[in-house]
Parts: structure tokens; C-alpha cells; sequence
């Protein structure tokens, strides 16, 4: 004859395990949701205390001159990288958004141009965006290295956001 506490785990256990997967099933949906993503990220770039960094052109970029912003509230964990006038990448190829802090180089993204040859990425982990100080976007393959690759696309650096000894990306000498 079954005890009473083995009673309560043969039953315990199966309504702890449902109460477990719902909590995971609620915020898979929440962490998934496109529609919501696109609300926060359009908060940010219509906030009244939205910080703006335009991002230019390499020199010997396309000659179809793409533009892009980096942007996001003071202290705001969401930075939103918005590219337009991009040519379409070809095959695997696609567009990487890198982003560079005191710690170091992060991939942001990658992204394919839409129809008009416009992106955007949305970023909500370290580096966190007040502490960037240099945005590079590239067209290459997305292989998931942190440091920028490819061809060059557009760039923003602020010496002032940096370490002293800070100077731009050199793709020429990417690990100096």
C-alpha cells in the first residue's frame, strides 16, 4: 500500500514538471515574438532621449552609397543598427553588424537587405550601447567570428567613448 509522501510525489512531481514547462513555454513565446521586438526597437528610435550615431560609408565603399545609425537610449540595454541603400549580398553572403567596447568586438547580427536595401538589427546583450564606441559593417559570410571580416560597408568610431590608446578598426591589421 502506497505511503501518503509517496502519494504526493507520484503526483507532486508530474505537476511541478507541467508548471516548469508552461513557465518555459510563456517566455519562449515572449523572447520569440517578432511583433515585439519591432515595437521596442521603433520606442527607441522615436524616444525623446534617443542617442544617434550615423553611420558613414567606407571611402572605397559601393559606389551606390549606403547609409546606417546606431541607436539607442542613454541607459538602454537595446541598441538598434539601421542600414539602408544596400545592394543585394550574393549567396551565403550577408550584411554583420559589429560592435566594439572596452572588452572587446561582438557580433551583433547579420542581416539580409530587404527589397528596398534596408536592414536592421536589434542588439539587447553585452556590449551594452552606451559603452560602444566603434560600429563596423561588413558584407561576408556569417561564420560567427567576433571580429570584423568581409568587405567593408560602413563605420562610426568615437575616440572619446574609448580607452586613450583607442584608434579604428584596421582591416589591414585586424588583430593590432
Amino acid at each position: 500500500m502506497p505511503t501518503r509522501a509517496s502519494w504526493r510525489a507520484r503526483v507532486g512531481v508530474p505537476v511541478l514538471a507541467a508548471a516548469v514547462l508552461t513557465g518555459l513555454g510563456l517566455g519562449a513565446a515572449r523572447a520569440f515574438d517578432v511583433d515585439r521586438h519591432r515595437a521596442e526597437a521603433a520606442a527607441v528610435q522615436r524616444g525623446p532621449q534617443v542617442v544617434t550615431h550615423e553611420l558613414l560609408p567606407y571611402p572605397d565603399g559601393a559606389a551606390r552609397a549606403p547609409r546606417g545609425r546606431l541607436q539607442h537610449r542613454p541607459d538602454g540595454w537595446l541598441s538598434v543598427v539601421t542600414l539602408r541603400g544596400l545592394p543585394p549580398a550574393t549567396g551565403p553572403e550577408r550584411y554583420l553588424v559589429f560592435l566594439r567596447n572596452w572588452s572587446g568586438w561582438a557580433l551583433a547580427g547579420s542581416v539580409e537587405a530587404g527589397a528596398g536595401g534596408s536592414a536592421q538589427v536589434r542588439f539587447g546583450a553585452e556590449p551594452r550601447a552606451r559603452t560602444v564606441y566603434e560600429v563596423v559593417v561588413t558584407r561576408d559570410v556569417d561564420n560567427a567570428v567576433n571580429l570584423p571580416h568581409g568587405a567593408p560597408v560602413l563605420h562610426w568610431f568615437d575616440a572619446s567613448l574609448g580607452p586613450p590608446r583607442a584608434r579604428p578598426f584596421d582591416f589591414a591589421h585586424p588583430l593590432s
